[in-house]
């Protein structure tokens, strides 16, 4: 739990800090050279963190009565909660001198960790959890060096680096967030056979 905690806290220190930093990448999907910035790949610290808290399901947990899959599926949400209440007062205004820059950065920063946490939940129940972080760092990957188009837009299916404005990009990330959270919950039923 301490690693979560750091790792979100260090997560957020990055992200406030050097947020609005990018890095020029060559582009697959139509660009040329696209500059990709840090808060494509910072919310996978936490995702990654998130599915390394949750360990190896110990054969005790696998027959519990308590519903340990359940409560996997609430720090997951604890921890989109948290990011969402640090970001809540920057994004409405509440905190002095932060310039719109910063405010879609954080916008962004929400986003992601709830698509990449997402798609490592699903990867968790799809690929176990050693293998769980493999699917959002590949979309990471390819969104990075694919996801930029001309005049370096983002493609409709490269959420991460879409603008914070793009309502597919949310929908988007929610669904997988969702998705994920109820293949997590879904641990505590009796599996048929």
């Amino acid at each position: 739990m301490a690693l979560l905690v750091i790792v979100t806290a260090g997560f957020w220190a990055v992200s406030l800090v050097l947020g609005n930093s990018s890095l020029p990448l060559p582009q697959l999907g139509g660009a040329t050279s696209a500059n990709v910035p840090l808060l494509l790949f910072a919310p996978l610290a936490p995702a990654i963190a998130l599915n390394a808290c949750y360990g190896t399901p110990t054969p005790v947990e696998t027959t519990a009565v308590r519903r340990v899959a359940a409560l996997d599926s609430l720090l997951a949400v604890a921890v989109l909660a948290a990011t969402a209440a640090v970001a809540a007062p920057v994004a409405a205004g509440w905190i002095g001198g932060v310039d719109d820059l910063t405010v879609r950065t954080i916008e962004s920063a929400v986003r992601n960790l709830a698509c990449y946490t997402g798609l490592a939940l699903i990867g968790r129940a799809a690929l176990g959890t050693h293998a769980s972080t493999v699917i959002p760092t590949l979309y990471a990957l390819v969104v990075s060096v694919m996801g930029y188009g001309p005049e370096q837009t983002a493609h409709w299916w490269a959420w991460p680096a879409a603008q914070p404005a793009d309502a597919v990009s949310w929908a988007g990330s929610a669904a997988l967030l969702l998705a994920g959270l109820a293949q997590t919950a879904r641990g505590d039923f009796p599996r048929r056979v």
